[in-house]
């Protein structure tokens, strides 16, 4: 596809298909709209593509990540969580994650969790049973170097990124690479959670290059490959992605 050809909305539905996305799927994807190329309705067409595919069984999430102060630029490394948490406003908060997820947040009847720098937003079938109790959610708060921009629950059971987990939702990157995927944050609190505490109980955040561990996974093959519009796409089912990123991370 020419990067000066337009993008339709019937054309983003056809990509979709390329890539097996049926009726009735959970999905999740990070995005970059300039990637995709000139899409004819915006950020709204390429939702209602999404939509439309999936259906009224279907689900789509997507990120609604916060940075403070996003109007001030401040940087969140140096804020205080109580500062943070009354900047926060489930309700109006903007995310810092790309103009798509920014307009799904804005749109009605779309649900949001609660959590200071990562919620998601969702609308479908399941849409109320993954953003519910991410307030209530824990993992990982012990670690020693606990980074601020993981805010409590952010991560662990009972949140967003857990639930997709365990529903085995089809996780995208559309023209972002694996340095945007949220899912290897959940993946550090699994580490640390089901591994490093039964050997340290003051274990360190582990860190690791998410660019690398996502070559490594592209390289034992649970990457599926295509194209919306102009934007390379990777296609992972999410149980795949965070069990084979455990195994190849864990001690």
């Amino acid at each position: 596809m020419e990067d000066t050809q337009r993008v339709t909305k019937d054309m983003i539905k056809k990509c979709l298909a390329t890539l097996g996305i049926v009726e009735g799927d959970i999905v999740f994807f990070h995005s970059s709209l300039k990637s995709i190329g000139h899409v004819e309705g915006g950020a709204d067409a390429v939702i209602d593509a999404f939509l439309e595919t999936l259906g009224n069984s279907g689900t789509l999430v997507l990120p609604a990540l916060c940075a403070y102060d996003c109007k001030t630029g401040a940087d969140w490394e140096k804020m205080s969580l109580e500062i943070m948490t009354k900047a926060w406003d489930i309700k109006t908060t903007p995310t810092f994650t790309g103009l798509i997820p920014e307009t799904l947040r804005k749109r009605p009847g779309s649900v949001r969790s609660d959590n200071i720098t990562h919620s998601v937003t969702a609308v479908g079938r399941y849409a109320s049973e993954i953003t519910k109790d991410h307030k209530k959610a824990h993992g990982g708060e012990w670690a020693a170097n606990r980074p601020k921009w993981a805010s409590p629950g952010a991560f662990g059971e009972n949140s967003p990124w857990a639930k997709l987990y365990a529903l085995d939702a089809k996780y995208l990157l559309i023209g972002v690479d694996f340095n945007s995927c949220t899912m290897l944050h959940h993946v550090q609190v699994v580490l640390l959670e089901n591994y490093l505490r039964k050997t340290d109980s003051h274990a360190p955040w582990p860190i690791f290059d998410f660019r690398q561990t996502g070559r490594k996974l592209e390289d034992l093959g649970i990457v599926k490959f295509g194209k919306i519009g102009n934007a390379v796409t990777r296609l992972m089912n999410s149980k795949s992605l965070v069990d084979t990123a455990i195994s190849v991370l864990r001690p």
